[in-house]
């Protein structure tokens, strides 16, 4: 579970930002709660915000770190130069990335700080940290390595280590073969693959849709069939529930084994209609289709789930039904995380969500800022909706259409 997310000098956050999943002082739909070590931490924040104020920096954010973990390098497509900055005046400060989150009941914190070099077209990581439990397991600062004194991390994390001439050798090779643009999944495993297989693990399993094009079925279903036809009993339930009239769907394949375009639906009369799925559903309903298997597999490991506007050509009511199963322990008992961008002001609604669930993104000339709902002292009887179409909570665009039109 993620406890905070924290990023500086990325694109528009200037100043240190931090995104807490951490719940506020007020006593309101305590169910939503989810109790883990030392932690009362929240399952849910729906973020608001106008056009171009850093909604979608913040969720990229956290994509790029989860490919630098994953691809174990400051690198994108073998190029070791990655074009991130605030603007023009601060790109060659420090990008700061920073993570709390717990795992197998264990809390981990992870610190990058990397400088990109415009000119040279590269970048550089000038400081790495790992804590687990608030224990250093390392600590980075350019190529330079410094692990644990600890005896207790060192028998648990590094056992290699426990002789001096061994952890002499093996620290130097490490600082005499390690990349500027390194991350510590690629050299740390040296000393301890299992810690770093399991970090890794937690950061394939965190999903982050930021183009509407970036999920879809394919990417969870496999075919074997020879025939190259494949029916889901999950979508034909979804279906179902949607009352969109269809019993059952069979998705057809192509020869590479992705499915294409063309679906047969069986109605009640048994009869089949091939077609193309964009001709018959609506684009709200191949998007739940295709978030499916994200929801599905976020709830079973208990892992957070980011969407850009999640909401754009799905009924409110459907988000609305979404965000009660996350809200629901029973449902949600592996303390899954959904994270949503929106324009739409109808989830401000106190039976619905807390305060401190509810998150508001402005940009100035100093770059953009965050706070919660939680931060206003509002009386329990307040209207949340009527307040912020009023503009009490956040500055609401100022647009002219017919301004610009003449």
């Amino acid at each position: 579970m993620l406890v905070n997310f924290g990023i500086k000098n990325f694109k528009t956050f200037k100043e240190k930002t931090i995104l807490s999943f951490e719940k506020g002082k007020k006593r309101e739909l305590n169910h939503h709660i989810i109790h883990i070590k030392n932690y009362e931490l929240l399952p849910i924040k729906v973020i608001y915000g106008s056009n171009a104020c850093g909604k979608s920096n913040l969720l990229e954010a956290l994509y790029i770190l989860k490919m630098f973990i994953l691809k174990k390098g400051v690198r994108f497509q073998r190029d070791d130069y990655i074009d991130l900055c605030t603007n023009f005046d601060n790109y060659e400060k420090p990008i700061e990335f920073s993570i709390t989150f717990i795992n197998d009941n264990k809390e981990y914190y992870y610190f990058l700080s990397i400088v990109n070099y415009f000119k040279e077209k590269e970048s550089k990581i000038l400081k790495e940290i790992l804590k687990e439990n608030k224990k250093i397991i390392f600590e980075r600062t350019n190529n330079k390595i410094k692990f644990s004194s600890e005896e207790k991390v060192i028998e648990e994390h590094y056992k290699i280590l426990l002789d001096d001439n061994s952890k002499n050798i093996i620290v130097k090779m490490i600082e005499e073969n390690i990349k500027s643009t390194d991350i510590f999944t690629s050299w740390y495993s040296t000393v301890d693959n299992k810690l770093c297989e399991k970090i890794i693990t937690y950061f394939s399993n965190i999903t982050t849709i930021i183009d509407p094009e970036q999920f879809n079925i394919n990417n969870f279903i496999k075919i074997n069939d020879k025939n190259m036809l494949y029916q889901d009993k999950n979508i034909n339930n979804l279906l179902k529930e949607l009352n969109v009239g269809k019993e059952q769907v069979i998705f057809k394949y192509s020869e590479d084994g992705k499915i294409n375009n063309f679906v047969s639906y069986k109605n009640n009369d048994d009869i089949n209609i091939i077609a193309p799925i964009n001709s018959i559903e609506s684009k709200g309903t191949i998007k739940l289709i295709d978030l499916l298997y994200p929801f599905i597999t976020t709830l079973k490991y208990g892992s957070p789930i980011f969407i850009d506007e999640l909401d754009a050509s799905i009924h409110h009511e459907i988000i609305y039904n979404i965000i009660q199963t996350f809200g629901d322990s029973e449902i949600n008992k592996n303390g899954a995380q959904l994270i949503f961008t929106t324009h739409n002001p109808v989830y401000l609604n106190k039976d619905l969500l807390r305060r401190d669930e509810i998150v508001f993104i402005e940009k100035d000339n100093n770059g953009s800022h965050l706070h919660t709902l939680d931060d206003y002292n509002i009386r329990n009887d307040q209207v949340y909706l009527k307040n912020y179409l009023n503009g009490n909570y956040t500055v609401l665009p100022n647009f002219d259409f017919s301004n610009l039109i003449k």
